[in-house]
This record gives C-alpha cells, structure tokens and sequence, in this order.
C-alpha cells in the first residue's frame, strides 16, 4: 500500500470531549514536532532525539494514539542504544504515522 493509500489514524479518545482540545492541540502541532526531531536526526543529536522521542511517546499514549507512541519508543529505544541506522528507520515510518493522525483528524480536508 503507497503511503498516499495509508489508511488515516485515528484517536482511541476521539469520542472523549474533555480531550477535545488536546487532540486538537497534539494534531496541529504534529508537524512542527515532527520537524523538530526531523532536526534532532538530521543533527546526530542522539540524546535529544530520545528525549522529544520518549516525550511524544507518553503525549501520544495519553491521547490514544498507539502507533505513534509504539514508534516513537522505538526511535527513542534505537537512540538510547546509539543504534542511528535504526532510528533513521523509525524516524521515515514516525513521519508516516503523523501524516496518516493529521488525514484522520476532523480538520483535515
């Protein structure tokens, strides 16, 4: 399946309307996150890479977002065990994720 077919991700917590803004919140902002640990990669800055990774992990489980806290603790994992390959790897299916959360939001178009 092409990345363009990729089903969208969707919250287990979407019907939850006290988490309402904080899925707004943690969708919009998605890009901008992703664009942060895109730097920490690009960077070599294993440390902070496993620090924004591990953050958006635990955000990620709160919201019900189990993909992106699964792959967000294995970028994190791959950091902490200075594996870069490997994080390079999950970083490209980390990105793929947050793509298919922002077509599974209500405002995506």
């Amino acid at each position: 399946m092409s990345r363009s077919q990729a089903k969208p991700i969707f919250s287990t917590c979407d019907e939850d309307p006290n988490l309402t803004v904080a899925l707004d919140r943690f969708v919009i902002g998605l890009a901008e996150r992703v664009d942060t640990l895109q730097d920490a990669e690009l960077d070599g800055d294993l440390p902070l890479l496993e620090r924004l990774a591990t953050e958006l992990a635990a955000q990620a489980s709160e919201l019900g977002y189990a993909p992106m806290r699964e792959i967000a603790q294995a970028v994190a994992s791959a950091c902490h065990d200075e594996k870069v390959e490997d994080a390079q790897a999950a970083m490209v299916e980390l990105t793929d994720i947050a793509a298919r959360i922002r077509r599974g939001h209500r405002g995506a178009a």
